[in-house]
């Protein structure tokens, strides 16, 4: 049953009562300001908890990660990296390397293109819109300041920041930010908002897709995003090339559902979908569009 505008807020309220709704941030499209996003996918190699643990502090402490998952499957944790070029990835990479480089069995890059971030449609009981926001696609430069920066990081950690709040903290006025938040919009900087949830306390599962397609064809790679954007338990599609060609993140009630889930999409995609591994998603530690203002 769809939800009405009432009815969600009641729900969001809810959510955020039961500590299941940790906060909303903003989208940040950050190939607008000079950004490619990267993945690092690791499997261990006699770690225990409290090393793992260190790992987690050790990227969540720099300023160019955004995302780090641990998980089970064929890796053991995914960390999401935003750098302006390979050589100042490659000098995270060393970094990684040079600290626990003798802990990983393996190490399996990925290049994300474009991501699309679809509205979580099982929550209001209906499917998603095929038009999402996204970040990624054409690098380009649009020239943001200080101040720009200093609001995209309070946003990124609380979207529902008031105007006053976020003028207190930047010492400039309510009309200022908002002229400054309209701008960063109209460019393209901003796309929208996203709500966090703690997965410990929600119930759902939460599964990493790594798909491998058969072959580019434009007509066939159209009908599957579109599919997909408009499932109500996808909520993340990256575009990416390294080993796999579609990243897909999945929420959904239980193991047999999402095992259903995939029956259905390699059925109605058999021409497309070549093959794909699959990641249960244990703990999201660090979530943000926007690393830099962490």
């Amino acid at each position: 049953m769809e939800l009405d505008d009432t009815n969600r807020r009641i729900l969001f309220l809810e959510m955020q009562q039961k500590g299941i709704l940790r906060r909303c941030c903003v989208i940040v499209n950050t190939a607008k300001i000079g950004l490619s996003f990267f993945k690092f996918y690791l499997k261990y190699k006699n770690v225990n908890k409290e090393l793992e643990n260190d790992m987690v502090e050790f990227f969540d402490a720099n300023k160019n990660v955004g995302l780090v998952n641990t998980c089970d499957g064929r890796y053991d944790m995914y960390v999401g990296i935003w750098a302006k070029d390979t050589h100042e990835l490659y000098n995270i990479y060393k970094s990684l390397f040079k600290e626990y480089g003798k802990f990983f069995e393996d190490i399996t890059v990925s290049i994300v293109e474009t991501a699309l971030n679809s509205k979580r449609g099982y929550l209001i009981g209906q499917h998603t819109s095929s038009e999402v926001p996204l970040f990624g696609g054409e690098i380009s430069e649009i020239k943001i300041d200080d101040m720009d920066k200093k609001l995209l990081g309070l946003l990124s950690n609380d979207a529902r920041m008031k105007l006053v709040d976020i003028a207190k903290v930047l010492k400039i006025t309510p009309n200022a930010v908002s002229y400054r938040l309209k701008q960063l919009k109209a460019q393209g900087v901003i796309q929208g908002a996203r709500i966090v949830l703690d997965r410990n306390k929600f119930g759902y599962l939460t599964y990493k897709v790594l798909v491998k397609i058969d072959s580019f064809d434009e007509t066939e790679v159209r009908r599957f995003i579109r599919y997909l954007t408009q499932h109500p338990n996808i909520i993340d599609i990256d575009l990416c090339m390294g080993e796999w060609n579609i990243e897909l993140d999945v929420e959904i009630e239980n193991y047999q559902a999402f095992h259903e889930l995939m029956i259905k999409l390699r059925t109605e995609f058999s021409k497309l979908i070549k093959n794909y591994d699959s990641l249960l998603v244990f703990a999201e530690h660090t979530y943000t569009y926007y690393p830099i203002g962490k």
